[in-house]
């Protein structure tokens, strides 16, 4: 067993040097939900079981990152999904408490209208000392790097007062400030119409929120000082995605 052990946590340091600080693979195990997969579903262990959420159906989904004017951008199959994300909220009201043993997101938490609700949904559903696994862009490597960060208050006082929208504010700081983005390269001259219609049209591509380590620490202390979570992991190494691992109370 301890051998087992030894060489279990030689090959994770081994992973973890190698592939950006992505320790899923070795932190979610059992009955799991992926969030937002598209084409590219994480490859857990052989031994998860894996379900899938999204904010549409397959089909949807195909023809609106399809409307994306980037090659190339999630090509292949796409995931069958086993549980939609309705608005205006886009929470699990359908999943009971302690479903699942984890709960995976990959630039997820940056569309949704309240990312800090949508954590603590994801904590409800998991199980006890499961996992809440989560990967987000780091604003400073992306075409978010000219927008301003989102403040973690900010994001707290809106899970706090239980809003679920996007602000046209909020439409046009994605609009005006992304860099070199041909989605938003083209729509500069008539950003406030396009900042409606992202609003009205909610197809989830958009990066309302940015992140980086500050606001991303800011938020996981919140969240421990709710006592929902412990840190199991947290990476965000330069010109890397943010990678953090909660572990359930």
């Amino acid at each position: 067993m301890l051998l087992k052990l030894f060489f279990k946590e030689k090959l994770k340091k081994k992973y973890y040097k190698k592939y950006n600080s992505d320790l899923a693979y070795f932190l979610c195990e059992g009955n799991g939900l992926e969030v937002g997969a598209l084409s590219a579903p994480y490859k857990f262990s052989n031994k998860c079981k894996l379900k899938y959420a999204d904010i549409f159906e397959k089909k949807k989904l195909e023809t609106v990152i399809s409307n994306i004017p980037i090659d190339g951008l999630y090509t292949g199959n796409y995931v069958d999904i086993d549980y939609l994300l309705s608005p205006p909220k886009y929470l699990f009201e359908n999943i009971l408490n302690n479903t699942f043993d984890f709960v995976y997101s990959s630039h997820c938490l940056e569309h949704t209208p309240n990312p800090v609700s949508s954590l603590i949904d994801q904590i409800r559903i998991t199980k006890p000392r499961g996992i809440v696994y989560v990967v987000l862009p780091n604003k400073n490597y992306t075409y978010d790097k000219k927008r301003k960060l989102t403040s973690s208050e900010f994001l707290i006082k809106k899970y706090e007062n239980q809003i679920y929208n996007h602000s046209l504010e909020e439409a046009l700081d994605v609009v005006k400030n992304t860099l070199d983005h041909p989605l938003y390269n083209k729509n500069k001259s008539q950003a406030e119409k396009y900042a409606n219609e992202m609003i009205s049209n909610n197809e989830g591509i958009h990066h309302y929120y940015t992140f980086d380590d500050l606001n991303v620490t800011e938020i996981i202390t919140f969240l421990k000082r709710k006592n929902l979570i412990n840190l199991e992991h947290f990476s965000a190494k330069y010109n890397k995605d943010i990678h953090f691992a909660l572990r359930v109370i």
